[in-house]
This record gives structure tokens, C-alpha cells and sequence, in this order.
């Protein structure tokens, strides 16, 4: 019989759903949350600092600013925009023409930023026009002798059309505008302008429009006019970008000598209209006809143009999209260069101030920076490269497809931490976004190695059949399934990985197959592909190596799907669990060659993974095993080894019908079987000392020594497919675990698009949770952080948080970078290094007194130098644990004075 909460665990549950913070029956330190780091990258240009030696990328909660010459991050400046109701989110971010040292943000729901992005200041004074913003572009505006920023902006009214409104400083703290035109059809959602504001281009779906201005001085300020023009284009605008140039009359005015537009296209085209300026103003009137300008066309792309950009000079054409390949066009002759093979989809290029770089923006959360001259990186910044669903639909999505993409997140990110160096975290993750949720079910046949400590991605390493071509759609337009690894487990000594991948071909692939009684989803299961891998990983766990290859792990009449890995933590020893109903324990052996051990060129020994033990699983009455395998009830399975490694226990059924085992892992026996734990689906399985902690749509704690349940949670009702994003985490340091699981969010209209989650984490002692906090975005995974008693929280917007008992003082997920912050000011030399202890500004009365002069005793027996401390003296210091288990600042803030003001020597 399947336990049901009791009313104690209702009021617990209750509880946390107010938000509460729950009282503890004994005194136990608070458990706090840090932060968050990271973020996903944006779908907004990338900013180059005016001498190009910063980098400024938008996340959707952050600035952050790196340095282009080591791609270390220099600030992080965090800014109030949370997933909410409204739903709103960071629109644009535009470098100021008037002080290069500032950076215009703009958020959907009309908050507009003005921040100095070398101190971090002003992220928190935004101003308020109480519009929603489409877009918005900052132009320089000349008022007299005063030259200020003018806001071009892109704004949308409940029930009047879109408007183009000019803000400056002035207006923008008055909430008053200058209207400059208005947009009858359609909302535009790109706006570019050029010349400082003389000519401005929009985009709505297949209109141009292009906008001239005429203004007049009138006092301080100018009063601003312009004449629209709109005409129709062949394709759905994705992208598009302007270059005017401007000439100076005798009177020392300047106006527009030349504009050309150049727009990428839904359906791959890219069309450049050249000149354009001058064939408006010849007509004279502000709608034209779509003969009257003939564009020149360029077509390579077999998808929408995510980004079309002009170079330095205006003679070439640098483009992206979902091939994976940087397109340069020679305008003149149509020439066409390609740098292929990009790690993801193209989103944004961005051409250098000097045009001597490029900044390319890939949607696998990575941007790099392009010498011009060799097209090699310079560059490189990376963050989590996990699944992410932005704010806004991808422009691929311009165009309806044959197939269908994936829109939600239903399984969770698959991660394993490197015991050997805890800081490095393996992720299963895609070829960019756009490839993973291609038809056909999410596709994830790669490993990112990701660091901690440096905060950013090390490598990535291949651990399925991948497609990493531009040919990479099939002849009927639906995108090539790759695999998706599903687990992932380190042995106990770090030195081996194994991990699952599974494949199936998609469903109109199958639609042949289908005769008789047979369906096109039992087509699918019987030409499945599910393999076991083991690797060897290399010393300082950057690289692994393929070893052994299992090809049917677990089988019936076909290849059955593996339900869990688990590892033994007190030797190299995995096992699995399979919808087949057994349990398989896998060991490595010498590799052998006609009778003798097999030497790799390296002289060591060769080794190979062969299964040692297999153990078929009792099922409880219920469940007949006679009922042919396509119409017997979905089943789900869970593994987990003690913590001395003597017992593998395993829960194995159908739902609310399975089953817990315990298993000898000498002989192979089972010991004991535990009935009526489980309601629903087994999702998880842990050993924590005597006591066994199971997930399923209950949270369940059994002693297995006392043969005692020793309490059990409910977990709150959400959709079917987020169910599968509850995840167990266990943490024996702390004898703590933590429970992750969604829960759905009742201001959102639908389930799947408010769905949130909850974190609760509970002590093995106590039935009721010590933390329970709420997280806007899904938690895709959680896991225990090595060597600390806290958990690693990563969530949908690849952002990771730190969880920790309040007596560790909640490790901050920092990277070194924001420890050595770069100095900017102008009279330092470049890449200069400035060590500070925290990201906050020193405020003057702090500098007057760290400022004060020592009155040093002359004295003949000691000799005053100048410290010099080498690089790798520091990184003994930062780089003995993982950030989020770094010791106390005040430790480390010794020792690095320690090493630049040692006690003198006398001679």
C-alpha cells in the first residue's frame, strides 16, 4: 500500500506554499541562498568599449564586463529584472555616443537605465516612461554647443498604434517625449538609426520603414520632425543594419550624403538597398510602391539571417544564422567567404569601432571575439551551456517549419562534478540552442566542462554521434536528431566517467514502418539506440577517453531503456537499472591480448568494463509479467550505493506499484524488499547513513536498521511533463539533503509557461525543511557541492546558485576575475591588475583612510623593496577549492598580504 501524507506533512506543505519560513524543532544554523552568477547571453549586439579593449554582453539579469584581451570578467553590474507576471525583460542595450564610459539599457516595461559601466553606477535610479518598449537606438544630438544622447524609441499603447518617440536626458526624467512618427500597420520590433538620428529604419514584418529627419533650432533644444516612408520588401525581416555617410556643406553643417540598408531575410535572402536616401526624397511622398526600389539580393542561408552587418568600410557583408557559419560577402562581386564549424547558431555580429574585430554571439551562450585580418579567436567567453527558453521567440520561428520544435523543458540537465578537481563541473549539453530543440525531442550528445572557480567554460568534449556541419537539415527541411546523453557518473577515484546517451529516430521517419496493429511510437522504440560508455579521464580532467562501448546494456526483445546510473564512492565500480526489471554492476578488467595484458603507448596498462553481476528484480503482485512489453504500463527504476559501498539498493516498478531492494554488492543477493514506498513514478533514490530517502510525488524517509518510516512530504501538483524535473540531492558533510521540484505558478495563464520551482532542503533528523525557497525560473539540477555541506543550484536561465548552512557564511559562486578587478582609469597601463576583496566601490572617507602615509623608522639593518609577487603564488592561494567552498575572505585576505608585505629580513 502507497503511503499518503499525514496532516502534519499537509500543514508543512501548506506552509511553504505561503512562502514562509519554517520554524525547526532544535536550534539549527539558517541556511541562506547566494546570488546568482551567470545568465544567459541575450539576443541583444555585444558593446565594444571605444578603445576596444572591453567587452560589455547583456545577460537577462546582468551587465557584464570582460576584458578582450584575457576574456576575464572585470564587473558584473546586476540590474532588477526578474521573471514575473508581466513577463518583462532587458529589450536593448546601446554603448552612449555622448560619454562612452555609459551604456543605455531598456527594459519591456518602459524602465530605461543609464549606466556607467566602469563603476557599476546607476543600475539602481532607472527612469520610467511607463510604455512598453519594442526597441530603442541612441544617437548623438547637437543642442547649441551641448552635445547629448537622444533616445530613439520604439513604444507600444494599448489601443493606438506603435510610435517612434525621441527622448533626451531631460525628457526622459519628465516622462516627455518628442513624437517623430507613428506606425500604423504593424508593430516594429528592430530599430536602427545612423548619422547622428538623421535617418532611422524600422522593421515590421515585411514593411520598411525609413525615416528622414528634418529639424528646426528652437531655444536650447531642437524641435524634431521626420518623414516617414514605408514600402514593402520580398521577405520577413530577421535582422537588418544601416551605413550612412554624411557630408559637410561650405556653411559648416552636416547632412546625408549616402545611406544603405542592408536586410536579412526569414527565408535565408539578404537584400541591399543602396543609396536609399535619395530615391525617397526624389518621389516626395511618404508611401512608395514596391517597384520603385529595386534591391540586389545575396542568398546562401537555407534559414532566417539571425544578424547582417556592414564592415568598417562598407565594402563587404558579414552574416549568420543557423548553419553554424560566419558568411562574408564581397558587395561588389558577390564573392562569398565562409567560417564554418562555429560552436552554435549565430545571433548577433558586431563590427569593432576600429574594424579590426569581429563579435560574434552564438545562441550556445558564448560569444568570441575575430581578428579581421586571420579570423581567429582572441577572445572567448562562455557560460552554461544548457537548455534556455528566452523571452523572445527565435527568428527561425518567423516561418513555419515541417516540424515542430521543442518548447519546454521536461527533463532535467544532466551533471556530474569531477571529484578529483571539485570546481569542474559536466554538463550534457547541444550544439547550440536551436540544434537541441530541433524536431524530434531535444538533442544533447555533448559534455561542456565547466569551471567554477575561473567561472567559464573550459572544453567540451564529443560523448555521442553529433553532426557538426552546415549541412545539417534533412531534404525534406526537418533538422538531423541527434543523440542525448541521460546520465552521467564519476567513480569514487575521479578517474572514470560513465554516462548513457539514447537515440531514436524522429516520428515521420517511422511513418513507413507502421503495418498492421504496429504504431509509429513502437516503430520508434524497436530502431532505438541506447549505449553504456565508460572514459578515462585525464589527470587534470580536461580530457576524456573512450574505453568501452556497451551496445545492448539492457535488452529484451529490443534495446531497453536504462532508468539510473549510480556510482560506488569506495571503488571503481558503477551499476545500472533497466526497464527490463535488472540490475547490472559493471567492473573493469586488464585488456588482454592473446593471453597477455594489452600495453598503450604510454606503457601503461590497458583496461576494459565488463558486467561482473547481474540481478533480476522481484515485482510486486500486481505487476504481470506476461502482459506483452508495448502494452504493459509505463515503468521507472532508481539506483543507489550505501555510503561504505556494502549494499546497492534499487526501486524498480510500475507506478505506485514499485518495489525497494537491497543487494549484497559481494554476492550479488538480495537481503531485504521493501514494499508500498512509492506513489507514482520513481523518480530518486538515496542512502544517507541508515536511512533511505525516495522521491516520487511523495518525498519518503525509511530506516532500513529500525524497519521505521520515519516521515514522508508531499509535493506540490504540477503538469505531467514537469514532473520529471523533481531531482534529490544528497550531502553527507552535512547529513542534509535537498528536494527540487516544480511547482506551478497560478499568475500565469498557462501551467507551462508560469511553471516555477521550489527548493526545499531538510535534515535527515527533521521532517521539517530548514530552507524552502522559491526560484522564478525551473531548477534544471541540483547536486551537493564537493567537499562543503552545501548544494549547486542550476536553474533554466543558466544561472548557478549557492546554497550553504549559515555557520560556512554562504559560499558565493565568484569567479577569481571579480576578485582582481581591472582597473579603467586612464593613467594605469592596460591589463593592469587591481586586487580588491568584494565587488563594492571604496567610498571616499575609505580612501582617506587606507590613503594615509606610514612614518616608516629609518633603520641601516633593514633594506625596503618593492614586493613582487609572481601570478602562480596567487593561484596557490585562489585555486586551492572550488569558489563555492572557498575559505573565509578574512583567511585569504592574510594571505595575500602575507605575500605582498612579508616580514623583513635583516641582512
Amino acid at each position: 500500500m502507497a503511503l499518503r501524507p499525514t496532516d502534519r506533512d499537509v500543514e508543512l506543505m501548506d506552509s511553504a506554499a505561503a512562502g514562509k519560513e519554517l520554524a525547526v524543532r532544535k536550534p539549527q544554523p539558517p541556511w541562506k541562498l547566494s546570488n546568482p552568477m551567470g545568465g544567459r547571453m541575450l539576443d541583444i549586439d555585444p558593446i565594444f568599449s571605444v578603445d576596444e579593449r572591453y567587452l560589455i554582453l547583456t545577460y537577462n539579469t546582468s551587465l557584464q564586463v570582460y576584458t578582450t584581451e584575457d576574456s576575464l570578467l572585470v564587473r558584473r553590474i546586476s540590474l532588477p529584472v526578474a521573471r514575473s507576471e508581466g513577463g518583462e525583460y532587458i529589450i536593448s542595450s546601446v554603448l552612449s555616443k555622448s560619454s562612452p564610459e555609459h551604456v543605455w539599457v531598456a527594459c519591456s516595461d518602459g524602465r530605461v537605465w543609464h549606466i556607467n559601466w566602469t563603476t557599476g553606477t546607476g543600475a539602481d535610479t532607472p527612469f520610467d516612461i511607463e510604455k512598453g518598449i519594442l526597441d530603442m537606438d541612441v544617437q548623438s544630438m547637437e543642442y547649441g554647443d551641448v552635445t547629448q544622447d537622444l533616445l530613439l524609441v520604439v513604444q507600444t499603447f494599448e489601443q493606438t498604434p506603435a510610435q517612434l518617440v525621441a527622448y533626451d536626458e531631460e525628457g526622459l526624467s519628465k516622462r516627455e517625449g518628442t513624437l517623430l512618427a507613428t506606425f500604423d500597420e504593424g508593430r516594429p520590433s528592430i530599430l536602427r538609426s545612423a548619422g547622428n538620428g538623421k535617418v532611422t529604419v524600422a522593421a515590421s514584418g515585411s514593411t520598411l520603414y525609413v525615416g528622414l529627419l528634418r529639424h528646426k533650432k528652437k531655444g536650447a533644444g531642437p524641435e524634431l520632425e521626420y518623414q516617414l516612408y514605408s514600402f514593402g520588401v520580398p521577405d520577413i525581416i530577421a535582422s537588418l543594419d544601416i551605413r550612412a555617410i554624411l557630408r559637410t556643406t561650405k556653411k559648416g553643417a552636416t547632412e546625408i550624403q549616402r545611406v544603405d540598408v542592408a536586410i536579412g531575410g526569414a527565408r535565408g535572402g539578404i537584400w541591399v538597398y543602396s543609396d536609399i536616401a535619395a530615391k525617397l526624397t526624389v518621389d516626395g511622398h511618404s508611401t512608395l510602391k514596391a517597384a520603385a526600389i529595386q534591391p540586389r539580393k545575396y542568398h546562401w542561408h537555407r534559414r532566417a539571417v539571425h544578424s547582417v552587418k556592414w564592415s568598417a568600410d562598407g565594402n563587404y557583408l558579414i552574416s549568420g544564422g543557423y548553419e553554424q557559419v560566419l558568411v562574408l560577402w564581397q558587395v561588389d562581386t558577390s564573392r562569398v567567404n565562409f567560417l564554418p564549424h562555429l560552436s552554435g547558431c549565430i545571433e548577433n555580429i558586431v563590427v569593432s569601432p576600429q574594424g579590426s574585430s569581429y563579435a560574434v554571439h552564438l545562441d550556445d551562450n558564448s560569444t568570441m571575439v575575430l581578428s579581421t585580418e586571420e579570423m581567429k579567436p582572441t577572445t572567448y567567453i562562455s557560460g552554461i551551456q544548457s537548455l534556455i527558453f528566452g523571452d523572445r521567440p527565435s527568428k527561425d520561428a518567423l516561418v513555419r517549419r515541417v516540424w515542430r520544435p521543442t518548447d519546454e523543458i521536461s527533463q532535467p540537465l544532466v551533471t556530474a562534478v569531477n571529484p578529483l578537481n571539485p570546481s569542474q563541473m559536466f554538463l550534457g549539453v547541444g550544439n547550440g540552442q536551436q540544434a537541441t530543440v530541433g524536431g524530434g525531442g531535444p538533442s544533447m550528445p555533448q559534455l561542456q566542462v565547466f569551471d567554477t572557480a575561473s567561472f567559464r567554460g573550459v572544453t567540451k568534449h564529443v560523448l555521442a554521434r553529433t553532426n557538426p556541419t552546415d549541412a545539417n537539415i534533412t531534404s525534406q527541411g526537418a533538422p538531423i536528431v541527434e543523440p542525448t546523453v541521460t546520465k552521467l557518473a564519476f567513480s569514487g577515484d575521479g578517474k572514470w566517467l560513465a554516462s548513457v546517451d539514447e537515440w531514436q529516430p524522429p516520428r515521420a521517419d517511422t511513418e513507413v514502418f507502421t503495418t498492421g496493429s504496429k504504431t509509429a511510437d513502437e516503430a520508434r522504440l524497436e530502431r532505438r539506440e541506447i549505449y553504456l560508455k565508460f572514459w578515462e579521464v585525464s589527470a587534470d580532467g580536461n580530457a576524456v577517453e573512450l574505453i568501452t562501448r556497451i551496445e545492448e546494456a539492457h535488452h529484451t526483445d529490443r534495446q531497453e531503456t536504462i532508468f539510473d546510473l549510480a556510482s560506488d564512492p569506495t571503488s571503481p565500480r558503477f551499476a545500472t537499472i533497466g526497464a527490463d526489471g535488472v540490475v547490472r554492476t559493471w567492473t573493469s578488467k586488464l585488456r588482454k591480448r592473446d593471453g597477455l595484458a594489452a600495453i598503450g603507448q604510454d606503457g601503461q596498462q590497458l583496461r576494459a568494463w565488463t558486467c561482473s553481476q547481474t540481478i533480476s528484480l522481484p515485482v510486486s503482485e500486481q505487476q504481470d509479467l506476461s502482459i506483452p512489453i508495448p502494452a504493459r504500463p509505463a515503468r521507472s527504476g532508481a539506483l543507489a550505493f550505501s555510503e561504505d559501498g556494502s549494499t546497492l539498493f534499487a526501486a524498480f516498478g510500475e507506478p505506485s506499484e514499485a518495489v525497494v531492494v537491497a543487494i549484497d554488492t559481494e554476492t550479488g543477493a538480495i537481503r531485504d524488499t521493501i514494499y508500498g514506498m512509492f506513489r507514482g513514478d520513481v523518480r530518486s533514490i538515496k542512502s544517507l547513513g541508515s536511512c533511505l530517502i525516495m522521491l516520487s510525488e511523495d518525498l519518503t524517509v525509511y530506516d532500513v536498521v529500525s524497519d521505521e518510516l520515519l516521515y514522508s512530504f508531499s509535493l506540490k501538483e504540477t503538469s505531467p511533463s514537469a514532473k520529471h524535473l523533481a531531482q534529490l540531492a544528497v550531502n553527507y558533510e552535512s547529513r542534509s539533503f535537498a528536494v527540487a521540484a516544480p511547482i506551478p505558478d497560478t499568475g500565469m495563464k498557462t501551467m507551462k509557461k508560469g511553471t516555477k520551482s521550489e527548493l526545499l532542503v531538510f535534515s535527515i533528523e527533521d521532517p521539517e525543511p530548514q530552507l524552502v525557497q522559491r526560484f522564478s525560473n525551473l531548477i534544471t539540477s541540483v547536486f551537493p557541492a564537493v567537499s562543503s555541506s552545501g548544494f549547486v543550484v542550476v536553474d533554466s536561465a543558466a544561472q548557478l546558485w549557492s546554497v550553504a548552512e549559515g555557520a560556512e557564511q554562504a559560499p558565493m559562486l565568484r569567479s577569481l576575475a571579480e576578485l582582481g578587478v581591472v582597473s579603467m582609469e586612464e593613467d594605469k597601463q592596460p591589463g593592469a591588475m587591481d586586487l580588491a576583496l568584494g565587488d563594492a566601490d571604496v567610498s571616499d572617507d575609505e580612501m582617506q583612510d587606507g590613503d594615509q602615509d606610514v612614518d616608516m623608522d629609518a633603520d641601516d639593518d633593514y633594506d625596503v623593496h618593492q614586493a613582487v609577487v609572481a601570478p602562480q603564488r596567487l593561484a596557490e592561494i585562489f585555486n586551492t577549492a572550488p569558489s563555492f567552498a572557498m575559505p573565509p575572505i578574512e583567511d585569504i585576505f592574510y594571505q595575500v598580504a602575507g605575500l605582498y608585505a612579508p616580514k623583513p629580513v635583516r641582512s
